[in-house]
Protein backbone atom coordinates (compact mmCIF):
# COMPACT_ATOMS: atom_id res chain seq x y z
CA UNK A 1 0.00 0.00 0.00
CA UNK A 2 1.23 3.16 -1.15
CA UNK A 3 2.04 5.58 1.87
CA UNK A 4 2.18 9.38 0.89
CA UNK A 5 4.39 11.67 2.33
CA UNK A 6 4.20 15.63 2.79
CA UNK A 7 6.16 17.80 1.20
CA UNK A 8 7.75 20.16 3.74
CA UNK A 9 9.98 23.40 1.96
CA UNK A 10 11.21 23.52 -0.89
CA UNK A 11 12.48 21.11 -3.56
CA UNK A 12 16.14 20.47 -3.13
CA UNK A 13 18.82 20.79 -6.01
CA UNK A 14 20.80 18.19 -7.92
CA UNK A 15 24.07 18.88 -5.65
CA UNK A 16 22.63 19.17 -2.64
CA UNK A 17 21.73 23.37 -2.94
CA UNK A 18 18.70 24.67 -1.60
CA UNK A 19 16.50 25.93 -4.37
CA UNK A 20 16.43 29.15 -2.93
CA UNK A 21 19.94 30.02 -2.89
CA UNK A 22 20.41 29.21 -6.49
CA UNK A 23 17.41 31.18 -7.49
CA UNK A 24 19.16 34.09 -5.06
CA UNK A 25 22.65 33.17 -7.09
CA UNK A 26 20.21 33.51 -10.78
CA UNK A 27 19.60 37.14 -9.63
CA UNK A 28 23.32 38.43 -8.94
CA UNK A 29 24.78 37.28 -12.45
CA UNK A 30 24.19 40.61 -13.94
CA UNK A 31 25.80 42.22 -10.94
CA UNK A 32 29.10 40.33 -11.36
CA UNK A 33 28.89 40.57 -15.10
CA UNK A 34 29.12 44.09 -14.84
CA UNK A 35 31.84 44.43 -12.06
CA UNK A 36 33.93 42.21 -14.46
CA UNK A 37 32.82 44.58 -17.28
CA UNK A 38 34.00 47.48 -15.39
CA UNK A 39 37.08 45.68 -13.79
CA UNK A 40 38.55 45.23 -17.56
CA UNK A 41 37.58 48.23 -18.64
CA UNK A 42 39.16 49.96 -15.97
CA UNK A 43 42.00 47.61 -16.76
CA UNK A 44 42.68 48.82 -20.51
CA UNK A 45 42.20 52.66 -19.02
CA UNK A 46 44.76 51.87 -16.69
CA UNK A 47 47.15 50.32 -19.36
CA UNK A 48 46.37 53.31 -21.77
CA UNK A 49 46.89 55.39 -19.60
CA UNK A 50 50.48 54.41 -18.46
CA UNK A 51 51.16 53.84 -21.75
CA UNK A 52 50.31 57.60 -22.68
CA UNK A 53 52.66 58.49 -19.42
CA UNK A 54 55.66 56.64 -20.85
CA UNK A 55 54.76 58.00 -24.22
CA UNK A 56 55.01 61.21 -22.61
CA UNK A 57 58.00 60.56 -20.36
CA UNK A 58 59.81 59.63 -23.60
CA UNK A 59 58.94 63.07 -24.91
CA UNK A 60 59.59 65.04 -22.19
CA UNK A 61 63.00 63.02 -22.10
CA UNK A 62 63.58 64.05 -25.30
CA UNK A 63 62.95 67.42 -24.90
CA UNK A 64 64.96 67.55 -21.81
CA UNK A 65 68.11 65.79 -23.56
CA UNK A 66 67.35 68.70 -26.17
CA UNK A 67 67.54 71.41 -23.93
CA UNK A 68 70.95 70.50 -21.99
CA UNK A 69 71.83 69.75 -25.48
CA UNK A 70 71.40 73.32 -26.85
CA UNK A 71 72.29 74.99 -23.15
CA UNK A 72 75.55 73.41 -23.62
CA UNK A 73 76.12 75.17 -27.21
CA UNK A 74 75.35 72.20 -29.34
CA UNK A 75 72.62 73.64 -31.55
CA UNK A 76 73.35 71.66 -35.23
CA UNK A 77 71.29 69.35 -33.97
CA UNK A 78 67.18 69.66 -33.49
CA UNK A 79 64.50 67.64 -31.26
CA UNK A 80 61.94 65.16 -33.26
CA UNK A 81 59.00 66.27 -33.33
CA UNK A 82 57.27 62.99 -33.70
CA UNK A 83 54.23 62.56 -30.89
CA UNK A 84 51.76 63.98 -29.79
CA UNK A 85 50.47 67.97 -30.72
CA UNK A 86 51.13 69.39 -27.98
CA UNK A 87 54.58 67.89 -27.91
CA UNK A 88 55.04 69.22 -31.46
CA UNK A 89 54.53 72.37 -30.64
CA UNK A 90 56.85 72.51 -27.81
CA UNK A 91 59.54 70.59 -29.55
CA UNK A 92 59.22 73.23 -32.88
CA UNK A 93 59.21 76.02 -30.68
CA UNK A 94 62.59 74.85 -28.96
CA UNK A 95 63.99 73.97 -32.65
CA UNK A 96 62.76 77.54 -33.40
CA UNK A 97 65.09 79.21 -30.23
CA UNK A 98 67.70 77.12 -31.36
CA UNK A 99 67.83 78.44 -34.92
CA UNK A 100 67.74 81.89 -33.59
CA UNK A 101 70.48 80.89 -30.97
CA UNK A 102 72.32 79.44 -33.51
CA UNK A 103 72.77 83.04 -35.91
CA UNK A 104 72.89 85.10 -32.97
CA UNK A 105 75.79 82.89 -31.62
CA UNK A 106 77.19 83.37 -35.62
CA UNK A 107 77.26 86.99 -35.96
CA UNK A 108 78.68 87.49 -32.14
CA UNK A 109 81.28 84.84 -33.19
CA UNK A 110 81.76 86.64 -36.45
CA UNK A 111 81.99 89.96 -34.72
CA UNK A 112 84.44 88.88 -32.16
CA UNK A 113 86.91 87.70 -35.14
CA UNK A 114 86.37 90.95 -36.76
CA UNK A 115 87.60 92.77 -33.62
CA UNK A 116 89.92 90.58 -33.01
CA UNK A 117 91.10 91.20 -36.45
CA UNK A 118 90.90 94.80 -36.23
CA UNK A 119 93.11 94.73 -32.71
CA UNK A 120 95.75 92.69 -34.03
CA UNK A 121 96.32 94.42 -37.28
CA UNK A 122 97.00 97.59 -35.02
CA UNK A 123 100.05 99.50 -34.79
CA UNK A 124 98.83 101.11 -31.70
CA UNK A 125 98.90 98.99 -28.45
CA UNK A 126 94.82 98.58 -27.11
CA UNK A 127 94.58 97.42 -23.43
CA UNK A 128 90.93 97.25 -21.42
CA UNK A 129 90.49 97.15 -18.20
CA UNK A 130 87.68 96.34 -15.71
CA UNK A 131 86.82 98.93 -13.06
CA UNK A 132 89.20 96.73 -10.56
CA UNK A 133 91.96 97.62 -13.33
CA UNK A 134 92.31 93.90 -14.23
CA UNK A 135 92.95 93.50 -18.09
CA UNK A 136 89.89 92.77 -20.05
CA UNK A 137 91.62 92.55 -23.37
CA UNK A 138 95.18 93.55 -25.01
CA UNK A 139 96.14 93.26 -28.47
CA UNK A 140 99.77 92.24 -30.04
CA UNK A 141 101.04 95.64 -30.41
CA UNK A 142 100.36 96.19 -26.87
CA UNK A 143 102.05 93.15 -25.31
CA UNK A 144 105.31 93.99 -27.46
CA UNK A 145 105.12 97.57 -26.26
CA UNK A 146 104.73 96.99 -22.84
CA UNK A 147 106.61 93.38 -23.13
CA UNK A 148 104.25 91.52 -21.19
CA UNK A 149 102.84 87.84 -22.21
CA UNK A 150 99.24 87.80 -23.25
CA UNK A 151 98.69 84.54 -22.02
CA UNK A 152 99.32 86.19 -18.45
CA UNK A 153 97.58 88.99 -18.87
CA UNK A 154 94.33 88.39 -19.27
CA UNK A 155 92.31 88.65 -15.73
CA UNK A 156 95.28 89.56 -14.02
CA UNK A 157 95.69 92.96 -12.53
CA UNK A 158 97.35 95.61 -14.41
CA UNK A 159 100.00 96.41 -11.63
CA UNK A 160 101.18 92.87 -11.78
CA UNK A 161 101.37 93.28 -15.64
CA UNK A 162 103.20 96.46 -15.79
CA UNK A 163 105.49 98.10 -13.66
CA UNK A 164 104.79 101.15 -14.88
CA UNK A 165 103.36 103.44 -12.34
CA UNK A 166 102.78 106.33 -14.90
CA UNK A 167 100.86 104.21 -16.59
CA UNK A 168 98.63 102.76 -13.28
CA UNK A 169 98.33 106.76 -12.89
CA UNK A 170 96.59 107.54 -16.32
CA UNK A 171 94.25 104.18 -15.92
CA UNK A 172 92.80 105.57 -12.40
CA UNK A 173 92.26 108.85 -14.17
CA UNK A 174 90.73 107.28 -16.59
CA UNK A 175 88.43 105.13 -14.82
CA UNK A 176 87.27 108.40 -12.69
CA UNK A 177 87.76 111.15 -15.50
CA UNK A 178 84.82 112.28 -17.58
CA UNK A 179 86.81 112.85 -20.87
CA UNK A 180 89.76 111.28 -22.19
CA UNK A 181 93.14 111.64 -20.63
CA UNK A 182 96.41 111.22 -21.99
CA UNK A 183 100.26 111.16 -20.78
CA UNK A 184 103.76 109.60 -21.40
CA UNK A 185 104.73 106.45 -20.34
CA UNK A 186 108.62 104.97 -20.41
CA UNK A 187 109.02 101.47 -20.42
CA UNK A 188 111.93 99.89 -20.64
CA UNK A 189 113.07 97.33 -23.79
CA UNK A 190 113.55 94.02 -23.11
CA UNK A 191 115.93 93.25 -26.10
CA UNK A 192 117.89 96.56 -25.04
CA UNK A 193 121.07 96.36 -22.83
CA UNK A 194 120.09 98.17 -19.43
CA UNK A 195 123.08 100.91 -20.42
CA UNK A 196 121.91 101.79 -24.16
CA UNK A 197 119.98 104.69 -24.99
CA UNK A 198 117.52 101.87 -26.65
CA UNK A 199 117.05 100.55 -23.62
CA UNK A 200 113.36 102.87 -23.02
CA UNK A 201 110.63 103.37 -25.18
CA UNK A 202 108.44 105.99 -24.59
CA UNK A 203 104.70 105.90 -25.41
CA UNK A 204 101.91 107.99 -25.84
CA UNK A 205 99.17 106.61 -23.74
CA UNK A 206 95.33 108.12 -24.27
CA UNK A 207 92.64 106.61 -21.64
CA UNK A 208 88.85 106.84 -22.32
CA UNK A 209 85.79 105.51 -20.19
CA UNK A 210 84.12 102.21 -21.22
CA UNK A 211 80.58 102.28 -20.83
CA UNK A 212 78.23 99.01 -20.88
CA UNK A 213 75.03 98.70 -21.83
CA UNK A 214 72.83 98.99 -18.43
CA UNK A 215 76.00 98.89 -16.09
CA UNK A 216 77.71 102.74 -16.70
CA UNK A 217 81.35 102.33 -15.85
CA UNK A 218 82.83 98.91 -16.22
CA UNK A 219 86.19 99.62 -16.96
CA UNK A 220 88.89 102.21 -19.38
CA UNK A 221 90.20 101.40 -22.73
CA UNK A 222 94.06 102.45 -22.99
CA UNK A 223 95.33 103.35 -26.18
CA UNK A 224 99.37 103.13 -26.73
CA UNK A 225 101.61 105.02 -29.41
CA UNK A 226 104.91 104.65 -29.88
CA UNK A 227 106.26 107.93 -30.02
CA UNK A 228 109.97 106.79 -28.98
CA UNK A 229 111.76 107.42 -32.49
CA UNK A 230 109.77 111.33 -32.71
CA UNK A 231 110.87 112.50 -29.42
CA UNK A 232 114.70 111.01 -30.42
CA UNK A 233 114.07 113.11 -33.64
CA UNK A 234 113.17 116.37 -31.60
CA UNK A 235 115.72 115.64 -29.31
CA UNK A 236 118.58 115.51 -32.88
CA UNK A 237 116.44 119.02 -34.21
CA UNK A 238 117.38 120.88 -30.69
CA UNK A 239 120.61 119.50 -30.22
CA UNK A 240 121.42 120.08 -34.48
CA UNK A 241 119.76 123.62 -34.09
CA UNK A 242 122.09 124.61 -31.12
CA UNK A 243 125.34 122.67 -32.34
CA UNK A 244 125.36 124.75 -35.18
CA UNK A 245 124.86 127.88 -33.82
CA UNK A 246 127.73 127.27 -31.50
CA UNK A 247 129.73 125.91 -33.95
CA UNK A 248 129.15 129.14 -36.18
CA UNK A 249 129.39 131.56 -33.31
CA UNK A 250 132.73 130.74 -32.60
CA UNK A 251 134.40 131.58 -36.02
CA UNK A 252 132.10 134.12 -36.80
CA UNK A 253 132.94 136.34 -33.04
CA UNK A 254 136.95 135.30 -34.16
CA UNK A 255 136.48 136.69 -37.44
CA UNK A 256 134.33 139.89 -36.35
CA UNK A 257 136.92 140.73 -33.27
CA UNK A 258 139.45 140.73 -36.01
CA UNK A 259 138.18 142.87 -38.19
CA UNK A 260 137.05 145.26 -36.20
CA UNK A 261 140.34 145.30 -34.39
CA UNK A 262 142.08 146.03 -37.86
CA UNK A 263 139.44 148.79 -38.61
CA UNK A 264 139.58 150.46 -35.61
CA UNK A 265 143.30 150.57 -34.60
CA UNK A 266 145.52 152.26 -37.20
CA UNK A 267 148.87 151.69 -37.45
CA UNK A 268 149.29 147.81 -37.41
CA UNK A 269 152.54 146.63 -37.65
CA UNK A 270 152.56 144.21 -41.02
CA UNK A 271 153.28 141.16 -38.49
CA UNK A 272 149.97 142.47 -36.39
CA UNK A 273 147.86 142.78 -39.74
CA UNK A 274 149.43 139.51 -41.25
CA UNK A 275 148.28 137.67 -37.65
CA UNK A 276 144.75 138.88 -38.01
CA UNK A 277 143.94 138.06 -41.51
CA UNK A 278 145.57 134.51 -40.86
CA UNK A 279 143.04 134.23 -37.95
CA UNK A 280 140.04 135.34 -40.25
CA UNK A 281 140.81 133.18 -43.04
CA UNK A 282 141.29 130.31 -40.65
CA UNK A 283 137.91 130.57 -39.24
CA UNK A 284 136.21 131.48 -42.78
CA UNK A 285 137.92 127.95 -43.66
CA UNK A 286 136.14 126.81 -40.66
CA UNK A 287 133.00 127.80 -41.50
CA UNK A 288 133.35 126.82 -45.04
CA UNK A 289 134.40 123.47 -43.90
CA UNK A 290 130.90 123.30 -41.39
CA UNK A 291 128.88 124.41 -44.19
CA UNK A 292 130.17 122.21 -46.89
CA UNK A 293 129.38 119.07 -44.22
CA UNK A 294 126.07 120.24 -43.90
CA UNK A 295 125.50 120.38 -47.53
CA UNK A 296 126.79 116.98 -47.62
CA UNK A 297 124.37 115.72 -44.90
CA UNK A 298 121.14 117.75 -46.57
CA UNK A 299 121.97 115.66 -49.84
CA UNK A 300 122.22 111.99 -48.34
CA UNK A 301 119.24 112.64 -46.13
CA UNK A 302 117.48 113.45 -49.20
CA UNK A 303 118.82 109.98 -50.64
CA UNK A 304 117.34 108.55 -47.40
CA UNK A 305 113.98 106.39 -48.69
CA UNK A 306 114.96 106.50 -52.38
CA UNK A 307 116.68 103.92 -54.24
CA UNK A 308 120.49 103.59 -53.22
CA UNK A 309 123.40 105.27 -55.34
CA UNK A 310 123.84 104.44 -59.21
CA UNK A 311 127.07 102.17 -58.62
CA UNK A 312 129.54 101.30 -60.41
CA UNK A 313 132.21 98.41 -60.22
CA UNK A 314 135.96 99.45 -60.35
CA UNK A 315 139.34 98.26 -58.19
CA UNK A 316 139.55 99.01 -54.64
CA UNK A 317 143.53 100.18 -54.97
CA UNK A 318 142.72 103.51 -56.81
CA UNK A 319 140.16 104.59 -54.96
CA UNK A 320 142.40 104.04 -51.96
CA UNK A 321 145.12 105.55 -53.37
CA UNK A 322 143.01 108.60 -54.27
CA UNK A 323 142.01 108.95 -50.88
CA UNK A 324 145.45 108.55 -49.35
CA UNK A 325 146.76 111.61 -51.99
CA UNK A 326 144.33 113.72 -50.20
CA UNK A 327 145.23 113.47 -46.76
CA UNK A 328 149.08 113.79 -47.63
CA UNK A 329 149.20 117.39 -46.40
CA UNK A 330 147.70 116.89 -43.35
CA UNK A 331 149.51 113.73 -42.80
CA UNK A 332 153.34 115.06 -43.64
CA UNK A 333 151.84 118.10 -41.14
CA UNK A 334 152.14 115.78 -38.31
CA UNK A 335 154.86 113.24 -39.48
CA UNK A 336 152.69 110.41 -40.48
CA UNK A 337 152.64 107.47 -42.40
CA UNK A 338 149.53 106.22 -44.05
CA UNK A 339 150.25 102.99 -45.92
CA UNK A 340 147.99 101.01 -48.12
CA UNK A 341 147.10 97.77 -48.26
CA UNK A 342 144.88 96.19 -50.89
CA UNK A 343 144.66 93.55 -52.92
CA UNK A 344 145.19 94.87 -56.76
CA UNK A 345 142.18 92.25 -58.32
CA UNK A 346 139.54 93.47 -55.55
CA UNK A 347 136.67 95.08 -57.35
CA UNK A 348 133.11 96.65 -55.74
CA UNK A 349 130.23 98.68 -56.95
CA UNK A 350 130.48 101.98 -55.70
CA UNK A 351 129.76 105.49 -55.75
CA UNK A 352 133.62 106.81 -56.14
CA UNK A 353 132.99 110.34 -55.29
CA UNK A 354 131.31 109.75 -52.00
CA UNK A 355 133.19 106.45 -51.18
CA UNK A 356 136.21 108.32 -51.56
CA UNK A 357 134.72 111.09 -49.10
CA UNK A 358 133.72 108.75 -46.52
CA UNK A 359 137.85 107.49 -46.73
CA UNK A 360 139.08 110.96 -46.41
CA UNK A 361 137.39 111.36 -43.17
CA UNK A 362 138.04 108.14 -41.54
CA UNK A 363 141.98 109.36 -42.37
CA UNK A 364 141.51 112.32 -41.10
CA UNK A 365 140.38 111.29 -38.09
CA UNK A 366 142.93 108.64 -37.56
CA UNK A 367 145.59 111.14 -38.54
CA UNK A 368 144.06 114.01 -36.19
CA UNK A 369 143.86 111.99 -32.89
CA UNK A 370 147.18 110.04 -33.60
CA UNK A 371 150.56 111.04 -31.78
CA UNK A 372 152.44 112.68 -34.28
CA UNK A 373 154.90 110.41 -35.69
CA UNK A 374 152.98 107.53 -35.74
CA UNK A 375 151.09 105.56 -38.52
CA UNK A 376 147.71 104.74 -40.00
CA UNK A 377 146.88 101.89 -41.67
CA UNK A 378 143.87 102.19 -44.85
CA UNK A 379 143.17 98.34 -45.29
CA UNK A 380 140.72 96.15 -48.20
CA UNK A 381 139.84 92.67 -48.30
CA UNK A 382 136.85 90.47 -49.48
CA UNK A 383 134.75 88.94 -47.22
CA UNK A 384 131.93 86.69 -47.90
CA UNK A 385 129.80 88.80 -49.98
CA UNK A 386 131.27 91.95 -48.63
CA UNK A 387 134.22 94.80 -49.10
CA UNK A 388 135.58 96.04 -45.84
CA UNK A 389 137.38 98.92 -45.98
CA UNK A 390 139.01 99.52 -42.37
CA UNK A 391 140.80 102.50 -41.59
CA UNK A 392 143.11 101.39 -38.27
CA UNK A 393 145.36 103.77 -36.63
CA UNK A 394 147.18 103.36 -33.21
CA UNK A 395 145.98 106.48 -31.69
CA UNK A 396 144.64 107.51 -28.19
CA UNK A 397 141.50 104.94 -28.93
CA UNK A 398 137.77 105.86 -27.47
CA UNK A 399 135.98 104.78 -24.21
CA UNK A 400 133.38 102.10 -24.35
CA UNK A 401 130.70 104.72 -23.46
CA UNK A 402 131.20 106.67 -26.57
CA UNK A 403 131.19 104.06 -29.34
CA UNK A 404 127.07 103.83 -29.82
CA UNK A 405 126.71 107.75 -30.16
CA UNK A 406 130.19 108.66 -31.84
CA UNK A 407 128.41 108.64 -35.68
CA UNK A 408 125.89 111.03 -34.37
CA UNK A 409 126.09 114.54 -35.79
CA UNK A 410 128.18 117.01 -33.58
CA UNK A 411 128.96 114.68 -31.18
CA UNK A 412 132.65 114.79 -29.67
CA UNK A 413 134.45 112.53 -27.50
CA UNK A 414 136.70 115.16 -26.58
CA UNK A 415 134.62 118.57 -27.39
CA UNK A 416 137.63 120.93 -26.35
CA UNK A 417 140.38 119.04 -28.30
CA UNK A 418 138.04 118.67 -31.46
CA UNK A 419 137.77 122.19 -31.99
CA UNK A 420 141.09 122.51 -31.64
CA UNK A 421 142.39 120.53 -34.34
CA UNK A 422 139.48 122.38 -36.69
CA UNK A 423 136.77 119.18 -36.73
CA UNK A 424 133.55 119.69 -37.47
CA UNK A 425 131.90 117.11 -35.71
CA UNK A 426 129.97 115.88 -39.02
CA UNK A 427 132.38 113.63 -40.70
CA UNK A 428 131.46 110.19 -38.91
CA UNK A 429 128.14 110.89 -39.16
CA UNK A 430 128.53 111.45 -43.06
CA UNK A 431 130.74 108.22 -43.61
CA UNK A 432 127.61 106.35 -42.24
CA UNK A 433 125.12 107.97 -44.04
CA UNK A 434 127.53 107.20 -47.36
CA UNK A 435 127.85 103.70 -45.98
CA UNK A 436 124.09 103.05 -45.83
CA UNK A 437 123.76 105.03 -48.72
CA UNK A 438 125.52 101.97 -50.83
CA UNK A 439 123.63 99.10 -48.61
CA UNK A 440 126.10 99.10 -46.49
CA UNK A 441 127.44 99.89 -42.57
CA UNK A 442 129.73 101.09 -40.63
CA UNK A 443 131.28 99.60 -37.54
CA UNK A 444 134.22 100.70 -35.01
CA UNK A 445 136.38 98.68 -32.96
CA UNK A 446 138.89 100.76 -30.20
CA UNK A 447 140.55 100.14 -26.70
CA UNK A 448 141.49 103.11 -25.06
CA UNK A 449 145.19 103.62 -25.41
CA UNK A 450 145.75 101.28 -28.48
CA UNK A 451 143.72 102.27 -31.18
CA UNK A 452 140.41 102.13 -33.25
CA UNK A 453 140.07 100.65 -36.35
CA UNK A 454 136.74 101.98 -38.21
CA UNK A 455 135.16 99.32 -41.15
CA UNK A 456 133.01 100.19 -43.88
CA UNK A 457 131.73 96.99 -45.26
CA UNK A 458 130.32 97.40 -48.16
CA UNK A 459 127.77 94.79 -50.21
CA UNK A 460 130.46 94.08 -52.95
CA UNK A 461 127.62 94.07 -55.55
CA UNK A 462 127.59 94.40 -59.74
CA UNK A 463 126.94 96.76 -61.42
CA UNK A 464 126.12 97.49 -65.13
CA UNK A 465 129.33 99.36 -66.10
CA UNK A 466 132.76 99.69 -65.69
CA UNK A 467 134.30 102.92 -63.81
CA UNK A 468 136.97 104.99 -65.47
CA UNK A 469 140.40 103.93 -64.57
Amino acid sequence: MLQSFPVVGAIASPAGVPAASLAAESGHQPLIALCLLLGVALAVVTGLLIARLRRENRDLERLRWGAERFARGRLDRRIATAGSEEFARVAEAMNHMALQLEDRFRAVVHQRNELEAVLSSMVEGVIAVDRDERVMTINQAATRLLNVAPDTAIGASLQAVVRSPALHRLVADALHASGPVEGEVVVRSADAAADSRDSERILLATGTVLHGAAEGRIGALIVLNDVTQLRRLETVRRDFVANVSHEMRTPITAVKGAVETLLDQAGHSPADVQRLLEMIRRHADRMFAILEDLLTLAKLDQQEGQPLLELEVGAAAPLMAGAVEACRMLAESRRMKVTIDCPADLRLAMNRRMLEQALVNLIENAVKYSPPGGEVTVHAQQSAGDVVLSVIDRGEGIEPQHLSRIFERFYRVDKGRSRQIGSTGLGLSIVRHICQAHGGRVEVESHPGKGSTFRMILPRGEAPRELNR
